[in-house]
């Protein structure tokens, strides 16, 4: 089987094409992202390096030429390839991801802290004027304050991030092979089943289906994981 010139298609593309080929392996996961939210955060995190691998890693590096060529070479063994290759990004993803979200909080509440930062000095009220240091460093300290906070109450939820993203993740990809999987084994029609050709093609009812089934999904994913929530404290 021959792919595509990963090098002139965007990584969107490459990503429906490892969606479209990855079906038995991407399909599962999906399933239990969504089904599965708490039932453990190392067995979710692991889960989630795959798929990071496949929606990200993996799309960019099919841009890079000698990468393209060598999935090329290995012909319809190529899957195995990229499962290898997203085993690997999901351990190195499993034991990355609490440094991530912890920098992540710390990135975003530091952003919010500079922006309330640089309203207080461009309000030019007296007291700026009274204190002992310049007050150039007032965005940057509510920067490391906010930043800090923020930091701390991402690690107390830290279960918490992990399942919500299970939910999103899980149902993203679950709401895509609903469509895909009508489109081509059932007699449905929606549009004109352009999404069997790829993301280019994808027509408007097909994004707004795909849209109302995501939806749908994470409204049950995140039901179940609030109701794992309630069943935990009353036993």
């Amino acid at each position: 089987m021959e792919l595509p010139d990963f090098f002139i298609n965007g990584a969107f593309e490459n990503f429906y094409y490892l969606l479209t080929n990855s079906i038995f392996i991407l399909l599962p996961i999906s399933i239990f992202l969504l089904l599965f939210p708490k039932i453990s955060s190392k067995v979710n995190i692991f889960l989630l390096g795959i798929y990071m691998s496949y929606s990200i890693f993996i799309p960019y590096l099919l841009k890079l030429p000698f990468f393209a060529n060598f999935i090329n070479s290995v012909g319809d063994y190529n899957f195995i390839v990229f499962l290898i290759l997203s085993i690997l990004l999901a351990f190195v993803f499993y034991y990355l991801v609490k440094v991530a979200i912890a920098l992540g909080g710390f990135l975003l509440g530091g952003l919010i802290g500079y922006f309330i930062g640089s309203l207080i000095i461009s309000s030019q009220a007296e007291w700026i004027n009274n204190l002992p240091f310049p007050a150039t460093y007032i965005p940057w300290i509510i920067f490391a304050v906010i930043g800090i906070i923020i930091t701390i109450a991402f690690a107390k939820n830290y279960n918490v991030i992990i399942s919500s993203l299970s939910v999103i993740f899980g149902a993203f990809i679950l709401s895509f092979y609903t469509i895909y999987l009508l489109e081509k084994y059932t007699s449905v029609v929606i549009g004109d089943n352009s999404l069997l050709e790829g993301w280019s093609f994808l027509s408007q009812p097909e994004f707004l289906s795909i849209f109302i089934v995501l939806i749908i999904y994470i409204t049950i994913g995140f039901y179940l994981a609030f109701r794992t929530n309630k069943s935990t404290q009353k036993s």
